[in-house]
């Protein structure tokens, strides 16, 4: 037997071509450097468990587990991205904010915090998001 060809036997309304809205380009940027954000922090992640094995401690051990749990949610957050949800959009500003915040919280506690700090890429590129993400264009594609 011979499949039938697009439009063989089939109603018109199977074969029609659904119309899909573009992802604004500020929302594929945003996405874009999200992925990055997660690719840098599981070199990070990798590196700080290799140095656990060597140098086990406290302080350390809480900076692996919010940097793993960061990740994560940054990862999730990217496989919901297409959902479109209101959720995913607030989400993403939360946890960039967290990231910020315990970024310059670490400095703070570490003794290194000065301008150097605040205009550093660990500050710049979450507060960057954020404000993509509180375009009107990212309130409109996040409309679910």
């Amino acid at each position: 037997m011979i499949a039938p060809r697009c439009g063989d036997g089939y109603p018109d309304h199977v074969t029609d071509a659904i119309q899909v809205e573009r992802m604004p380009a500020t929302m594929r940027a945003a996405r874009f450097v999200m992925t990055l954000e997660v690719a840098f922090s599981l070199v990070g992640l990798a590196i700080m468990i290799g140095t656990i094995a060597f140098a086990f401690s406290g302080p350390f051990l809480l900076l692996l587990l919010y940097t793993a749990v960061i990740t994560a949610f940054m990862c999730w957050l990217l496989s919901r991205w297409s959902s479109r949800r209101k959720r995913v959009r607030w989400g993403a500003i939360a946890v960039e904010v967290v990231s910020v915040g315990g970024f310059l919280l670490m400095n703070a506690i570490d003794g290194g915090f000065g301008w150097v700090r605040l205009v550093s890429p660990g500050t710049l590129i979450p507060l960057a998001l954020v404000i993509m993400l509180l375009t009107p264009s990212a309130a409109r594609w996040f409309d679910r």
